[in-house]
């Protein structure tokens, strides 16, 4: 049977995200397949390689680092993003918490990052790879309009991949995966509505018609992706977990103190549904 594991997006609310997986790896639950999108894929990363914690202190000890985003990275020269790419995706895997890029290549099975091509409006779906040690893959899946401008990749240009698809659950299945587990950054029960720096965005780049499209659509596509899901968990082939209250949550949080929070829900509610959790998985 072949187990996958989805990962949403949602900036800093992926804390929630990291505890879960954080617990995974402590009470040994192990995946065939993960696929995640934006900040989903870029603290899951740490998941597949095994390490523990190293999300966690990213977050507690960087991220209300001056160093970590700001309005002046904006007009920092190649940047041009409100996050301090070279310090987030350069020094801090390579330097400051180092990335073990050997662990995460003995990983036996397939990691994807889901990215949106500027030019065509629609979700590409690429393999991760332990060479990328400047994280480009990452970088353009976390590249939210409005607060990044677009990233080359060999391809083309691309911006994050919560802007054509936020919950990349039909690909898992496409993929071969048998029963998924999705770790959603929403409460079960949300209903993603117009969101004011998107639909700025959508006007930003009317210019590349089928991308504006897909940004004005975004909360349709979110909302029926995840009705989908909920499909699937009727099902008996999806498995999921999504935090409590989100409310007053801001996308940049930098509060230690609300980061773990996050944190310790996610990772008690792996603790708290173990044994229905394993049963699902067959471990």
């Amino acid at each position: 049977m072949v187990i996958g594991l989805v990962v949403e997006g949602g900036a800093n609310r992926t804390y929630y995200s990291i505890g879960v997986m954080d617990a995974f790896i402590d009470l040994g639950v192990s995946v065939d397949f993960f696929v995640g999108v934006s900040a989903g894929i870029a603290n899951g990363t740490s998941y597949i390689s095994g390490q523990k914690g190293r999300a966690l202190e990213l977050g507690l000890k960087y991220v209300p680092d001056k160093r970590y985003m700001g309005l002046k990275y904006f007009f920092k020269k190649g940047n041009k993003s409100y996050y301090n790419r070279d310090f987030i995706f350069n020094t801090i895997p390579n330097e400051l918490i180092p990335f073990d890029y050997d662990a995460f290549k003995r990983f036996p099975g397939e990691v994807y990052a889901v990215v949106t091509n500027l030019h065509t409006g629609k979700p590409e779906y690429k393999r991760v790879s332990s060479d990328d040690r400047e994280w480009s893959l990452i970088q353009a899946s976390c590249a939210l309009p409005f607060f990044f401008k677009p990233i080359k990749l060999s391809e083309g240009l691309y911006f994050d991949g919560g802007c054509s698809d936020p919950l990349p659950v039909e690909f898992a299945f496409e993929k071969g995966c048998d029963k998924i587990i999705t770790i959603l950054t929403r409460e079960e029960n949300y209903e993603k509505q117009t969101e004011t720096d998107v639909m700025l965005s959508s006007i930003l780049y009317r210019k590349n018609a089928e991308f504006s499209d897909v940004l004005k659509n975004r909360s349709n596509i979110y909302n029926n992706s995840k009705k989908y899901l909920y499909e699937k968990k009727r099902e008996g082939t999806a498995f999921i977990f999504a935090p409590k209250c989100t409310k007053n949550w801001k996308r940049t949080e930098k509060s230690p103190e609300k980061l773990l929070k996050m944190y310790n829900e996610g990772y008690n509610d792996v603790t708290e549904q173990f044994e229905e959790l394993k049963k699902f998985i067959g471990l």
